[in-house]
């Protein structure tokens, strides 16, 4: 049984200096002690080493301003991490992310930081840069780097890990590809990279500017396929936009019970004496997005909001006959009467191949309930003539 699914132009100077695709999974950093394993571990410093905090205190309580001595406010918009230990050392495991699901996109935050600010050392190897020089250099003498950078007033740095794996989307959409962009504020994209059958695997570490309480669109990852696009949020790993609202909802399972079933036999009317025929439903399922073979019901893209794709894999099988035409139909009939056909054209769905006799159809989001009907019937392409009919198979499909 198929694996069903469980939902402005780049700026140049936003972009990492060292901005490459990491080639292991976030989720891999656990393993090797780079990134905290549960929410027990101890809560990362961003003022480690000695850094003061942008919004540290004194031993007192009372509120200390960083030293213009020796602190600098950095312009930093969002960059792509390399170094794994240092970030896996700052970030605290997000155990409650949310998985976005996309073609060749399976999208979820591992771990986050907001951070008041950051070592020279720090920062040096999360953006590959020399510290600048602190705020309050005289620029006409020798000055040493800032020892603790900050991100600004009223704002942090965000340092969030994700990753995508292959959903295993269905069906199969293997003509197709997914773009991945990188966004800040909801429109500005940091890096955009290309998902593919058989290339799936991507993960990231970003370091951003954000404000001090950030929205959850602040940073995102969006997924992009067709016209259909999704985004998730590195700040807390909520889904932000979605195309299919239904697959988050409700899930994308569909119960078949009091499934008919038929076994006969047609005379071939050729070579032999009969052929064998068995058929019935077993499966269904549904998808936001079908981009298959002709036999899945071809190039039909994203369903509207409020509606959804039922893809019905029909079980039939029979003897191979050059003579006889199998001229069976099917339709799925709603609860208020109205009467579905399928995608797919009804002449060639039951040819002697039957390598894929699927039924897809479309159907609103909301609905509970629908019933398939095969109408099984037969002719002879050299007795035109000749037609058996066999009584109408149907099944009952719940919807999760």
């Amino acid at each position: 049984m198929p694996r069903r699914l469980l939902p402005a132009a780049a700026r140049p100077d936003t972009l990492a200096r060292r901005g490459v695709l990491l080639s292991a999974p976030a989720l891999l950093l656990a393993g090797c002690g780079l990134l905290p394993s549960d929410k027990e571990d101890e809560a990362p410093q961003g003022a480690a080493d000695g850094a003061e905090g942008a919004e540290g205190t004194g031993g007192d309580g009372a509120s200390s301003a960083p030293d213009p001595a020796t602190s600098a406010t950095v312009d930093l918009t969002a960059v792509e991490v390399t170094d794994e230990v240092i970030a896996g050392g700052l970030m605290t495991r997000l155990e409650d992310s949310e998985t976005l699901l996309h073609p060749y996109a399976q999208v979820t935050v591992t771990a986050t930081a907001l951070l008041d600010s950051l070592t020279a050392d720090q920062y040096t190897a999360l953006t590959g840069e020399e510290a600048p020089l602190p705020d309050g250099a005289d620029l006409s003498g020798e000055e040493s780097p800032a020892t603790t950078l900050l991100p600004g007033k009223l704002k942090k740095f965000l340092l969030t890990a994700w990753e995508s794996t292959d959903p295993g989307w269905t069906p199969d959409p293997s003509n197709a590809s997914t773009e991945l962009h990188l966004t800040v504020g909801g429109n500005e994209e940091i890096r955009v990279d290309s998902t593919r059958k058989g290339d799936a695997e991507r993960s990231g570490i970003v370091l951003a500017v954000v404000d001090a309480t950030p929205e959850a669109a602040a940073v995102a990852v969006r997924a992009t396929t067709g016209d259909g696009a999704q985004e998730i949020s590195l700040i807390d790993g909520t889904i932000l936009t979605t195309p299919a609202p239904r697959m988050y909802e409700r899930g994308l399972e569909v119960q078949i019970s009091e499934a008919g079933a038929l076994e006969t036999q047609i005379p071939d009317g050729f070579g032999q004496d009969v052929i064998t025929l068995r058929g019935t439903v077993e499966e269904a399922y549904l998808s936001p997005f079908v981009a298959a073979s002709v036999g899945h019901g071809g190039d039909l893209g994203w369903a509207q909001e409020d509606e959804i794709h039922l893809v019905v894999p029909l079980s039939w099988e029979s003897d191979y006959s050059a003579n006889v035409e199998d001229r069976t139909e099917v339709r799925l009939l709603l609860p208020d009467g109205t009467e579905l056909h399928p995608a797919q054209s009804q002449a060639t769905m039951f040819s002697n191949s039957h390598a894929d006799t699927v039924a897809t159809f479309t159907i609103p989001a909301a609905l509970d309930t629908a019933t398939l009907e095969i109408m099984p019937r037969f002719g002879q392409g050299l007795d035109q003539e000749f037609e058996q009919v066999e009584e109408t198979l149907t099944a009952k499909l719940t919807f999760a």
